[in-house]
């Protein structure tokens, strides 16, 4: 009976560890970009100068120390404000590591985008990850002028895995369930 229970208890604790993190919060970076040419009919190329920096960070980027160096990779668009509209973006569009731990952050679409001479403002949607967490979905904001921009990255609170087969393993504990069911009743029946 002993045994019965001790494998029922590591099953839920093996339950437990299969949970999902999801990222949350958001975090906030500074540096300088160029654009290829205004908004319009043609591909425009932004272009990061690296490093940017890190600014602040809520939620599951407030361990990030203000001031980390940040890798950002080029995006090609074409269109302007509710048309813009993602060409090629480079993947991770920005990415960065402390210890064993990677942030970073695939750009997929574009909602608005406008570049004016010397200015350039951009919201849009990707994925962020952080190691030891599930990918989820993220909003950006990218705006400034001259050679002072803010990238801004909101995450969502909702994992893009919930709904998602586990791979059989809370089948695997049920039927673990069952069996030490129908074990405990045929050591009460003897």
């Amino acid at each position: 009976m002993k045994i019965l229970l001790a494998i029922f208890a590591g099953g839920l604790l093996l339950c437990q560890q299969m949970q999902a993190t999801p990222i949350s919060g958001s975090i906030e970076f500074r540096g300088s970009a160029t654009a290829s040419g205004p908004s319009g009919g043609t591909p425009d190329t932004i272009s990061f100068n690296d490093p940017w920096f890190t600014v602040a960070g809520t939620g599951s980027y407030s361990s990030v120390p203000s001031g980390t160096a940040t890798m950002f990779n080029n995006f090609t668009f074409i269109g302007d404000g509710t048309m813009a509209s993602l060409v090629t973006p480079d993947m991770p569009i920005w990415t960065f590591t402390i210890g064993a731990t990677t942030y970073s952050f695939d750009l997929l679409a574009l909602t608005n985008g406008h570049v004016d001479a010397g200015s350039m403002a951009f919201t849009g949607t990707g994925i962020a990850h952080i190691t030891g967490f599930d990918d989820i979905p993220a909003c950006f904001a990218l705006q400034g002028a001259g050679t002072n921009f803010d990238f801004v990255l909101s995450s969502s609170t909702t994992s893009t895995h919930n709904g998602t087969p586990d791979g059989g393993t809370t089948l695997a504990l049920f039927g673990l369930g069952l069996m030490a069911i129908g074990i405990v009743r045929r050591v009460v029946k003897n």
